[in-house]
């Protein structure tokens, strides 16, 4: 008897407890569409369809005007995609447009240039444009190289992988030097022994190198023979200078000059330092020959190693004063010629 009055009960409390359900997801949906709409505004986005359901995406667009699409469900679990391309972002990376930013850093990365080329003492030659007709420069490297490469600094926001590794096998560190020539000098053993060789023997090395160890290079020796020589012989050569290699070894290094005057590679007022044997003529002679002819400083007869100790000094203090170098490690711009002549002089007096 009571069951044919208890089944309409429990139908009235099972139905009731389904609109209660339904009210309450209603509720909890309209407090997250709420909640989006807030955090929309609040990121300074403007809606530009009309919010449906919590994860229906809703079309929307920044202050100027770059699109994106955002699930109202998004708002608390933790991202929106961009123009429907890029994966959900993270709740930390809500607060700005992903174009806006990327623009923004772009624009960072352009400025920041001047910087970044003057770290790694690049000459810029001109304006140029990459493949993709983004801004480029046409840059010379100490060492002498011309390339092109993107005019913006490639620090900025760069991280390494977790793992060490780079995404792209093309990519390199960029707190490396940039230029690819020199980057293969490093890496290439017999380049690498060429110019520790030279810079021991006191040799300078007078056009760029190419990168091949078959290359033939001009060279001038510490007395200021001129003479050329195969990478592949240089390398391991005693004495590189053919003229010296006749029965007599290199001699000391006994004479510090500093010379001055319009560089004829680069086209810059330049003023070079350097050491050499004897009266050090052959090989002012050869500077001469490039445009830098005013002699400021030539001390000849200094006792064995004075010269190379003073060379080693000053070049370290001229890097530590901020000193840019123009081409090649001991070529600076004309500025710099009142902070050279006055060391070098101190030095020698305090020597003597």
């Amino acid at each position: 008897m009571s069951t044919t009055h208890d089944e309409p009960m429990h139908d009235r409390v099972d139905h009731e407890r389904e609109l209660r359900a339904r009210l309450l997801v209603q509720r909890a949906e309209q407090s997250v569409i709420a909640a989006f709409r807030v955090r929309v505004y609040e990121l300074g986005w403007s809606l530009r369809g009309t919010v449906g359901g919590v994860k229906e995406p809703v079309k929307m667009a920044c202050g100027k005007g770059h699109t994106a699409e955002a699930a109202p469900i998004s708002v608390l679990a933790g991202g929106f995609n961009v123009d429907s391309q890029f994966g959900p972002l993270p709740q930390s990376e809500l607060a700005g447009c992903f174009s806006c930013t990327r623009d923004r850093e772009r624009a960072e990365e352009l400025a920041a240039f001047p910087k970044y080329a003057a770290d790694f003492d690049l000459w810029v030659l001109g304006d140029e444009k990459t493949q993709y007709g983004a801004p480029a420069k046409s840059v010379r490297c100490l060492s002498g190289h011309v390339f092109t490469l993107a005019a913006r600094d490639p620090r900025i926001g760069w991280k390494p992988s977790a793992d060490g590794r780079f995404v792209n096998p093309k990519e390199s560190d960029p707190h490396e030097h940039p230029c690819p020539r020199c980057r293969k000098i490093r890496e290439t053993p017999k380049l690498s022994a060429f110019k520790v060789n030279a810079a021991k023997q006191g040799v300078m090395i007078l056009e760029p190198l190419t990168g091949a160890v078959a290359q033939r290079v001009s060279i001038c020796c510490v007395v200021g023979h001129l003479s050329q020589i195969v990478i592949n012989q240089g390398y391991t050569a005693e004495v590189m200078c053919r003229v010296c290699r006749t029965g007599r070894s290199a001699p000391p290094h006994d004479v510090f000059y500093v010379v001055s005057g319009t560089d004829s590679v680069t086209g810059v007022p330049t003023v070079k330092l350097g050491i050499s044997s004897g009266t050090g003529h052959k090989r002012l002679e050869q500077h001469a020959s490039v445009g830098l002819s005013q002699r400021h400083l030539v001390r000849t007869g200094l006792p064995k190693g004075v010269a190379r100790a003073l060379e080693t000094a000053l070049l370290t203090h001229l890097t530590k004063e901020g000193w840019k170098r123009t081409r090649g490690e001991e070529y600076f711009s004309l500025d710099a010629l009142p902070a050279i002549v006055s060391f070098a002089g101190d030095w020698l007096d305090e020597a003597a």
